[in-house]
């Protein structure tokens, strides 16, 4: 049976229980009830889903450099073909192990920008250069101890090659390498950044 007038959200129902004769209250909640949390949990999920897609949105908008996916393809051919070709040390059991004389040979005399021909040969050599292509592209490479501070050794021109434009696109390859010199016993974990622009 029902008793009385109650509010909206809790009713009320009396029951008798015919073998005892007592009177039990039973509340029962309604849904109805729930609506302002419900609409308080769904705006504010609504609000925040919204403030993350206009957090992000700027990424979409900022406009691409054309060739910029072309310039980190670049950096990163040189920089394998100078550590696994150009530059590996000889009887080298392991991957990235340079030669510290072919280092220092490669960044004092091949990147030596102020000959213009041998520079331009070794761009060629490692994949940067040709006399038909329609992009040309130059390189720094810079080598760095662990921590980040350069490299500056007898004998290293530190970095190697022209130096960076300030208004341009440049992609950076870093490589963790073992420079090895096999007549002194020489060896260092170094960072070998190279630059394409």
């Amino acid at each position: 049976m029902y008793s009385g007038l109650v509010p909206c959200y809790v009713r009320q129902l009396l029951f008798i229980n015919n073998k005892k004769n007592e009177n039990k209250i039973v509340t029962e909640k309604d849904d109805k009830a729930q609506m302002s949390i419900d609409y308080v949990a769904g705006m504010s999920i609504f609000l925040m889903a919204v403030a993350f897609v206009f957090q992000f949105m700027y990424g979409i908008f900022t406009p691409f450099q054309p060739g910029s996916d072309e310039i980190t393809l670049a950096a990163d051919r040189a920089s394998t073909i100078l550590v696994e070709r150009l530059l590996v040390a000889d009887n080298a059991g392991a991957m990235s192990v340079i030669d510290q004389g072919k280092l220092y040979y490669f960044n004092n005399i091949k990147l030596n920008h102020s000959n213009q021909t041998a520079y331009n040969s070794n761009l060629s050599e490692l994949g940067l250069f040709s006399p038909d292509a329609t992009s040309i592209f130059d390189i720094n490479v810079s080598v760095a101890y662990k921590n980040g501070t350069l490299m500056n050794q007898t004998g290293l021109t530190n970095p190697g090659g022209p130096p960076l434009p300030e208004n341009t696109d440049i992609s950076q390859i870093r490589r963790l390498v073992l420079i090895v010199n096999s007549s002194t016993g020489y060896n260092e974990t170094a960072i070998l950044s190279v630059r394409v622009w």
